[in-house]
């Protein structure tokens, strides 16, 4: 398992970020739908009752119910749909899918029934099998409106995804207590690991790949990770997207696309999570106590856009990077994402590693507002080694007067910042800092803008109080006001990306003019 670590303007910056492969096709990828009442699925329909079942029935009527749901799963065939409907209850048992459905539009869906349905691991943790839900080298599958807790051992998984396969979709359920312990302020060592979602790539080719996978519309919450995340994509994963979930109170990383570990066993060109969106989820209270966690994480996966997410009280508020050296994790764009009171930085952007960087990526659009409330001496944005950044467009307000720091041994080559608008506690453009350590710091708006360490930096950068609705923590609403002077102020010409938006899922151009920070406006 993982362990813990701290982890650009013109046309020609646009640039820099167009190539198609940035483009994951995983935008296309939704839910099977919403959890209903008294549903009838696609394929055979088995009806599942902890109460009055029994696993000698057919299963094919409420009159005639099986008991457990692993019997429905049983009776399914390889290549054929089914739909699984339990009824409210809790059912003290672990479930393995045994045969994949017939196509993404005949699975074999396991779904509430109506009311709460909880899987509950209390009594069942004793054996060797540390998964709720198991789904092995299986496609065409659907786990929709199921609560799954209580399950506390050692590598404690609520649902595991794991081997090669497509389309499985993991919908409207919730995991909680889910762990390698029962106390979320325990201090885990490194073999203590847990995961509230994992899915695990390890196929031997891209065609081998676990790949359109949807986790959307969850709820994650008080699970004891120890050293691994909540909700893990890991090796060989693609076409992913990972939407409108709810990560919270996690004593570690919140969402996690990992690359390059060896405990996959996927092999190096593939061994990494691509061509994924993570969109609209909501991240908070995701802090570890043993290392910079942050509420979303790419740690060497590559092609992949995180947009419209809200991360705040987290260890950092989004970390990008790559744990394992000699590796890259590249094209990775954080965008039109709100980020805001975390413990540390808003961002960490770039690798750790010596011989390894994060390379042709974009910071673009985004709201960082009064992040480092620990204190001390810490920027809103801070890089480590990058490569072809490009930095446009962001809200920049600091809950003191550093902005951005370049962390001490780490580099940032081919580096752009413009279009930014910043803000600062001492509230003059003569007082902000921009510390790039061995290259240079520079203590007023001007002098940043006249230095050539980075060519052109912040030439139509602005310093600024950004206008939000209401400022006040810890509950600010970051949409402009529509005094703003971020409205119709950012990059001139920008042409949103296929599949972008604002924060609240609306264009993201409106008017003649892209505004800057995560919400665009009419005004």
């Amino acid at each position: 398992m993982k362990k813990l670590s701290l982890f650009l303007v013109s046309a020609a910056l646009l640039a820099g970020c167009n190539k198609s492969v940035v483009k994951p096709t995983s935008t296309t990828l939704s839910s099977t739908g919403n959890v209903k009442n008294s549903l009838t699925g696609p394929g055979t329909n088995y009806y599942v009752n902890a109460s009055t079942g029994s696993d000698s029935n057919t299963g094919l009527s409420t009159s005639v119910p099986l008991k457990t749901i692993q019997a429905a799963l049983n009776k399914t065939t390889a290549g054929a749909a089914a739909t699984i409907n339990v009824l409210p209850g809790t059912y003290y048992e672990r479930i393995t899918f045994p045969n994949s459905g017939a196509s993404s539009a005949s699975p074999i869906t396991v779904i509430n029934d109506g009311g709460t349905v909880i899987i509950d691991g209390s009594t069942t943790n004793t054996g060797t099998n540390t998964n709720m839900i198991t789904v092995a080298s299986k496609s065409y599958i659907a786990i929709n409106g199921i609560t799954i807790q209580n399950n506390i051992m050692a590598y404690a998984n609520g649902i595991a995804v794991t081997g090669s396969g497509t389309n499985v979709d993991i919908s409207n359920c919730t995991v909680d207590n889910v762990g390698w312990s029962t106390s979320l302020t325990a201090v885990p060592s490194s073999s203590n690991n847990a995961h509230a979602i994992f899915v695990e790539g390890t196929g031997a080719t891209g065609a081998l790949a676990y790949n359109n996978v949807y986790v959307g519309y969850n709820t994650i919450y008080d699970c004891a990770t120890g050293y691994s995340e909540a909700l893990t994509m890991a090796g060989n994963v693609s076409n992913f997207l990972i939407e409108h979930n709810v990560v919270h109170d996690i004593p570690n990383i919140g969402i996690d696309m990992s690359g390059h570990y060896s405990y996959t066993g996927a092999p190096d060109s593939v061994n990494y999570a691509r061509g994924g969106n993570v969109n609209y989820n909501t991240v908070y209270n995701c802090v570890s106590q043993v290392a910079t966690s942050g509420g979303i994480y790419v740690d060497g996966g590559s092609y992949i856009n995180i947009q419209g997410n809200t991360s705040y009280a987290n260890g950092a508020g989004i970390t990008i990077g790559c744990e394992n050296n000699g590796y890259t994790a590249t094209e990775i764009n954080v965008r039109d994402n709100f980020i805001y009171n975390n413990v540390t930085a808003g961002i960490i952007y770039g690798s750790n590693q010596a011989s390894s960087k994060v390379t042709y990526s974009t910071l673009s659009g985004n709201t960082f507002y009064d992040n480092f409330s620990q204190g001390g001496y810490g920027g809103e944005v801070e890089y480590q080694n990058t490569d072809h950044l490009n930095v446009f467009d962001n809200i920049i307000q600091s809950r003191s007067n550093v902005v951005v720091i370049a962390l001490s041994g780490y580099t940032s080559t081919n580096l752009t910042m413009d279009y930014d608008d910043y803000y600062t506690l001492s509230a003059s453009s003569g007082t902000i800092t921009f510390d790039f350590g061995t290259a240079g710091g520079w203590y007023s708006f001007a002098n940043f803008q006249a230095q050539t360490v980075i060519p052109n930096a912040e030439a139509h950068g602005l310093y600024n109080i950004p206008g939000f609705v209401t400022a006040s923590l810890p509950t600010p609403n970051l949409h402009l006001s529509s005094t703003s002077v971020c409205i119709n102020a950012g990059l001139p010409g920008y042409v949103a990306a296929t599949g972008e938006l604002d924060i609240d899922g609306q264009a993201r151009v409106q008017n003649s003019r892209v505004d800057i920070g995560a919400d665009e406006t009419s005004y």
